[in-house]
């Protein structure tokens, strides 16, 4: 008798346990005011265990990068930032919300996006070298365009700014360096064992994040109902508007690759953002990160839910 999940039915028990947390945070106020101080812990452990559940190791991956994903990683980190920034300055927008595009443009991608892009059945190889190495360029690209728009302050503390990158950048690519060297002598079997263990350690630790970020939600909910309406529509403008460029820009190296880098693109980590910036960012950031969370992880459960219809679809219109 089976008794374990397969890596599809595995990967379809995290969307709705993330959308359960999701709807968890919204429906007991109690439930994420008790988890919103712990949401950076959170974080952290999301990014551990995600470099260690993937394909391949980051490390690897940053030495061998292939040229179609330093292109898009290029457009990504610096051609879309650039676009906001004459975005911003054409519209003259609010200082909040040039930051929350600032925090949005120059953000990797979300940790979630290669397992979106194999369930629609794109390049997941592509999609963890572009996630790792986004994610690696990301510090740089934040503080190049927050300057450039004027979004961080003078006095900027570069040691804070370190001290953040090397917590939930640079220690989490050497603990995974350490496991990757370890796995090499594990046996096949405990290898995935440990690793199936470090998939539902990402789950718990996205699934904390999310229920505790609708903290911010229910702060504004009853005084600043429209601006929570505000950026939910920002969120999703930004999310279609920077897939659709994407995919423009790159379908002349084919449909599937272009959707790749499209999915990579469009799904940013903005919560890594706010926290490598978290003291000089304002608050509004913060709450655009809880809105934010819509768009990005329930959107791999709805793609679950229309993949799975499919079959039973096409098998009923065979017995007609």
């Amino acid at each position: 008798m089976q008794t374990s999940l397969t890596s599809e039915q595995a990967r379809t028990a995290a969307s709705l346990l993330i959308a359960g947390a999701i709807l968890a945070g919204l429906t007991l106020p109690s439930l994420a005011a008790m988890l919103a101080p712990h949401v950076f812990t959170a974080l952290f452990f999301l990014v551990v265990f995600s470099l260690n559940t993937q394909a391949h190791s980051p490390v690897a991956l940053l030495r061998k990068p292939d040229s179609f994903t330093g292109l898009f990683v290029l457009w990504q980190m610096a051609g879309i930032p650039l676009l906001v920034t004459i975005f911003v300055l054409m519209a003259d927008c609010d200082p909040a919300v040039t930051a929350i595009m600032i925090a949005i443009s120059t953000a990797g991608s979300v940790f979630a996006s290669p397992a979106l892009v194999h369930v629609i059945g794109l390049n997941r190889q592509i999609a963890v070298r572009g996630m790792v190495i986004s994610t690696c360029v990301m510090p740089a690209s934040l503080l190049v365009f927050g300057e450039m728009n004027g979004v961080l302050p003078v006095d900027l503390s570069f040691l804070e700014y370190g001290i953040h990158i090397l917590t939930f950048i640079v220690v989490p690519i050497l603990i995974s360096t350490v496991f990757w060297r370890t796995k090499a002598r594990m046996s096949h079997s405990t290898a995935r064992s440990v690793q199936r263990v470090m998939h539902w350690g990402s789950t718990a630790a996205l699934m904390a994040f999310c229920t505790g970020m609708m903290q911010e939600i229910h702060i504004r909910k009853t005084a600043h109902f429209d601006v929570l309406v505000f950026y939910a529509i920002l969120a999703v403008t930004l999310t279609v508007m920077m897939y659709a460029l994407t995919v423009a820009v790159f379908y002349r190296y084919g449909p599937d690759r272009a959707m790749t880098a499209g999915i990579l693109v469009a799904n940013r980590n903005v919560a890594l953002s706010f926290a490598l910036l978290s003291s000089v960012f304002p608050p509004d950031v913060m709450t655009f990160v809880a809105v934010a969370q819509f768009p990005i992880f329930l959107t791999p459960f709805f793609i679950r839910s229309v993949s799975a219809l499919r079959p039973a679809q096409v098998s009923g219109a065979m017995a007609r």
